[in-house]
């Protein structure tokens, strides 16, 4: 089938959405999908083969509270002078104007998270998220989410019917510990957390604090900074980190996942999430894993890592401290956790989910 996606930034993917999206491309075009991603021009580059799919870049405003709102209307006009089989949008927020592009079997739409409970934003753009949320609900042929607890909620909620189709990960071995030399630090001796964007919903906060409170050397390093990060947070955060706290910046590739490797410890904080890719990152190295015990992370982590009350630096103290009294038996549960997360959340899988969901459409039709 023809199939157009939009609401990303495009590919190559550095976060969220956007990783999601890159990492699903080379399974989607293996059942033999012609795939078509519409990015931002200010993002990713135009090409008629990446992974077998074409990249159209669409030029859109660069003022903040306007940026996503013009490229998806300048992507849907261009999407519908080409005929696409299934159109798939990804997050809510860009289907404020689910209602323009058209497809010969349908649209879907994917809720990656309701972005309006982020604390960086204002009233208004808080707003128009919500009313987006409401054409997610009504308007595409078929919804679904990244996390059953925010599936839960929209069924409970609007009695909507949303499909729970997980996010995955690309299973990687250990990059070689030689690149911790960067900062440093020596494989088992460092804690670690990776945000991202680095904003308040983020709890760095809180684990700043908890870790102030900790009788120990072991450093912490703490990597994120990328765009769309709430700076004046960021800075505030750093003034206010103890000795022992490391800010490593945005990372990518082995630099990233050797941190995650070979850490003693990941810490995972959030107070918001839908389904955490950092999360199931940390989970599928066997590292011991405490993270905040919001509704998403349970739904992954519960009885695979260490859990903690989500907002409270004692809590988070209290249980690092447990993990590293008895650190072999997080060190077994690190390695319990390793194999769940590889068996539930591989890419192929996932990928057949939604083609599934693009069979039954056309066939509907």
């Amino acid at each position: 089938m023809k199939i157009a996606i939009l609401g990303t930034k495009g590919v190559p993917g550095h976060h969220g959405v956007e990783v999601v999206v890159d990492s699903l491309l080379p399974h989607l075009t293996a059942f033999g999908h012609e795939i078509t991603v519409y990015g931002y021009d200010s993002y990713t580059s135009p090409t008629d083969n990446y992974q077998g799919v074409r990249i159209k870049t669409i030029k859109g405003s660069t003022k903040k509270n306007l940026e996503m709102i013009s490229h998806m209307w300048k992507s849907s006009r261009e999407c519908r002078k080409e005929s696409y089989d299934i159109i798939h949008i990804h997050s809510t927020d860009p289907c404020l104007l689910a209602w323009l592009p058209k497809a010969r079997h349908g649209l879907v739409a994917t809720s990656h998270g309701q972005a309006y409970v982020r604390k960086k934003w204002g009233i208004a753009a808080r707003t128009m998220s919500k009313v987006a949320e409401q054409f997610f609900l009504k308007i595409p042929n078929v919804i679904t989410s990244v996390s059953k607890p925010l599936a839960d909620y929209y069924k409970e909620t609007y009695g909507k019917e949303v499909l729970f189709v997980p996010n995955g990960i690309n299973f990687r071995e250990k990059p070689d510990s030689a690149i911790l030399q960067k900062w440093n630090v020596k494989p088992g001796e460092y804690f670690y957390c990776t945000a991202g964007r680095i904003e308040r919903t983020k709890g760095l906060d809180t684990l700043v604090e908890a870790y102030s409170k900790l009788n120990t050397d072991i450093p912490l390093l703490i990597a994120g900074g990328g765009s769309g990060s709430d700076f004046d947070y960021f800075e505030h955060l750093k003034k206010n980190s103890p000795p022992g706290v490391n800010y490593v910046g945005f990372l990518t590739g082995d630099e990233l996942f050797a941190l995650y490797a070979h850490a003693k410890v990941f810490l995972f904080p959030s107070e918001y999430e839908a389904m955490s890719m950092a999360l199931l990152e940390g989970l599928s190295f066997g590292v011991p894993t405490i993270y905040s015990n919001i509704p998403e992370n349970e739904a992954v982590a519960a009885n695979l890592a260490y859990s903690f009350k989500v907002s409270n630096s004692d809590s988070l103290k209290n249980q690092l401290d447990n993990v590293l009294a008895h650190y072999d038996q997080a060190e077994l549960l690190g390695q319990k956790a390793k194999k769940v997360i590889t068996s539930r959340h591989d890419w192929k899988t996932i990928a057949g989910q939604y083609n599934e969901i693009y069979c039954n459409l056309a066939g509907s039709n």
